[in-house]
């Protein structure tokens, strides 16, 4: 599993005339399938996607964003092994920061 990180090098403005494009680029993790949870940082100085694949699906994918292409983000990619995870259906009744963890 990854974590991509996009941090902003031009304005906002410029970074949301390419959102669409961002989402909807047909080699990028959105289309790919990779992406399982994405969202931009607070504040907006950039962007977070987790992603799974393989490392080479996902230096594809970051590399054919239009953010990246047009120098209006760079992106670091990181991976990690995920050792805890909330169950979705358990979420009634456990309290805020509670979850399953595993080694």
């Amino acid at each position: 599993m990854f974590v991509i990180v996009f941090r902003y090098q031009a304005p906002l403005e410029t970074v949301d005339s390419l959102k669409e494009a961002h989402y909807a680029n047909p080699d990028g993790v959105f289309a790919r399938g990779l992406a399982r949870v994405a969202g931009p940082l607070e504040p907006r100085t950039g962007g977070v996607v987790v992603a799974e694949g393989t490392r080479a699906e996902i230096e594809a994918a970051v590399a054919s964003d239009p953010f990246v292409t047009s120098g209006a983000a760079t992106a670091e990619i990181l991976a990690f092994r995920p050792v805890f995870t909330a169950a979705a259906d358990d979420s009634e009744g456990v309290p805020a920061g509670a979850g399953r963890c595993g080694r």
